[in-house]
């Protein structure tokens, strides 16, 4: 059952998690927009965020006038990701490293207003410990449930690739054996981020995603 008030990121964990259970299959219709604000207890505006930060993702596809349906993976998806966790860990974080920081320099070039609401809404939500291997399978979350932040960041970025080669490297880093980032160095690291990405300072975006990021390498070393 969803929470009784849930918030954004609560409605994105809440629908990815129909996801990826099968609930809600590949390519199967989701919910309509009515019925997800009855379902979460909240506002329209809230699902429709959550929606679009989904489908910036991936995750899911919208077509107008049949609703919104759970994107397929296509060929290549699968078979990347399963290149991918054949590698070593090492390699992967290294990926997903270049990945993020390239997309972070991105969104600080392109973001709109929208984006940044969302980030700001995503730097003041309730703190908690957030293992660096976030979508492993113990933690609850799995390879679509890309953090808030995260997600904005990429769709920020406004290059669909980069976030399909994301969505992968995360996936394969879902088992990974990573140590816990505390709270307080996530929130330090995204504001860092953000207010880049606000400024539009694509060098300081650069460097604040790569520090974020090289937590987790040297966590792995």
């Amino acid at each position: 059952m969803p929470p009784k008030r849930a918030g954004f990121e609560e409605a994105v964990e809440w629908i990815t998690r129909h996801v990826e259970t099968g609930e809600w299959p590949l390519n199967s219709r989701i919910p309509s927009q009515d019925e997800l604000i009855e379902s979460l207890g909240v506002g329209r505006a809230v699902v429709r965020q959550a929606i679009r930060t989904m489908s910036a993702n991936g995750v899911l596809e919208s077509a107008r006038g049949r609703g919104t349906f759970v994107r397929a993976r296509t060929a290549v998806d699968a078979v990347l990701r399963d290149h991918l966790r054949d590698q070593p860990a090492a390699r992967t974080l290294q990926l997903r490293r270049a990945l993020e920081v390239e997309a972070t320099g991105l969104a600080a070039a392109h973001r709109a207003d929208e984006h940044l609401a969302i980030l700001r809404a995503s730097l003041v939500a309730p703190p908690q410990q957030c293992w660096t291997s976030t979508y492993q399978a113990a933690s609850g979350r799995t390879d679509v449930a890309l953090d808030v932040f995260h997600t904005t960041v990429f769709a920020a970025s406004r290059n669909p690739l980069l976030t399909e080669l994301h969505r992968c490297a995360v996936a394969a880093l879902r088992f990974a054996r990573l140590e816990p980032q505390s709270a307080v160095d996530r929130a330090s690291d995204h504001a860092r981020i953000f207010a880049a990405i606000d400024r539009g300072d694509v060098e300081a975006a650069h460097l604040a995603a790569a520090a974020h990021a090289d937590r987790d390498s040297t966590a792995h070393e």
